[in-house]
């Protein structure tokens, strides 16, 4: 079983678990869980929660469930030197269209910034560190795993270029070297998309959190830099 795969059915039993516990329907509890960006928090705790009990696992959760803030701390990975986001500069033909991308995972970020650097033959790479303050006057868009849904997302993105939908910020799995074969075909007409999810079950998925109008980067904050050689 992939990694990815461990980390959704571990969501879903906490889901189901935290449903059933406190009356409330799975859109009900799934509404609660991104306002409070629990699933991302169970992302970066995984391997910890795979060490605990199942009741200490609820403990966990219900811990988050209280906290108010919204605050989500972010990495982004280059070889360049900058002091603002510039969504200029994007690439195009985005996973997620034209826009800033970070990632909650520092050592993903850092292996992206390293691999960058070879590549371009630099003899420095960095790795920013963020605030993003969650706004409800954000258009946010999730995906929770690696669904038909973000295949569809991915391809009108890729094959269009620019910018093919209208949100804020996008939050979900990358299409990087463990998906991208799969993506590809897909994209090709080659793999219908059951095939190609069915695929990607067995994949290894990264994160990424996109930012894509000026109006979000009034939530993104520059808080460090770490320079490496």
């Amino acid at each position: 079983m992939s990694i990815q795969s461990d980390i959704e059915m571990l969501s879903i039993q906490i889901m189901e678990s935290y449903a059933a516990r406190n009356n409330l329907s799975p859109r009900e509890v799934n509404e609660k869980f991104h306002k409070h960006q629990v699933f991302e928090k169970i992302i970066l705790q995984h391997e910890y929660l795979h060490q605990i009990s199942f009741e200490e696992v609820m403990e966990f959760i219900d811990k988050e469930l209280l906290e108010e803030s919204k605050e989500l701390i972010l990495f982004h990975g280059t070889i360049a030197d900058f002091d603002k986001i510039l969504l200029c500069k994007s690439h195009n033909r985005r996973d997620f269209g034209t826009g800033f991308y970070t990632t909650i995972l520092e050592q993903q970020a850092k292996e992206w910034a390293y691999r960058l650097s070879l590549r371009e033959k630099t003899s420095q790479y960095y790795v920013y560190r963020f605030v993003f303050q969650e706004n409800d006057a954000l258009k946010i868009k999730r995906f929770d795993a690696l669904n038909k849904e973000w295949l569809e997302f991915i391809k009108e993105n890729r094959s269009q270029g620019g910018l093919q939908h209208s949100y804020d910020v996008v939050v979900g799995p990358v299409a990087d070297d463990n998906t991208m074969e799969t993506v590809q075909l897909y994209i090709a007409g080659i793999l219908t998309a059951d095939e190609a999810v069915e695929r990607l079950k067995y994949s290894k998925a990264n994160n990424q959190v996109s930012f894509h109008t000026e109006r979000s980067l009034q939530y993104i904050k520059l808080v460090g830099r770490a320079v490496y050689e």
